[in-house]
């Protein structure tokens, strides 16, 4: 193999970035409810803690929890059964 050119590396640039933008678009929970695909929990989603009220922004997603930022911009960690056992998501439709 010869020596990279400047269009080389850009194009391996461009394939890793895209590349990294699939995994992380993969960390979305989705479901098919009444027949149509719904985001169950993604990043800036709104959620409600159902024994306080308190509204919180969901910053990022992992397959295991979620972190989650409060109205004043601070963030904590969530497990997912804590996030299902707690949190009421909003109902968001795909388009």
């Amino acid at each position: 193999m010869g020596l990279l050119t400047e269009q080389d590396i850009i194009t391996l640039m461009r394939e890793e970035w895209e590349r990294n933008l699939q995994e992380k678009a993969q960390l979305t929970f989705k479901a098919d409810v009444g027949g149509k695909d719904k985001i169950l929990v993604a990043p800036e989603l709104k959620v409600q803690n159902a024994k306080s009220g308190i509204k919180y922004t969901v910053s990022s997603v992992s397959p295991r929890d979620v972190i989650l930022r409060t109205p004043e911009g601070e963030e904590f960690l969530v497990s997912a059964d804590e996030l299902e056992k707690d949190y009421l998501l909003e109902d968001v439709e795909l388009t």
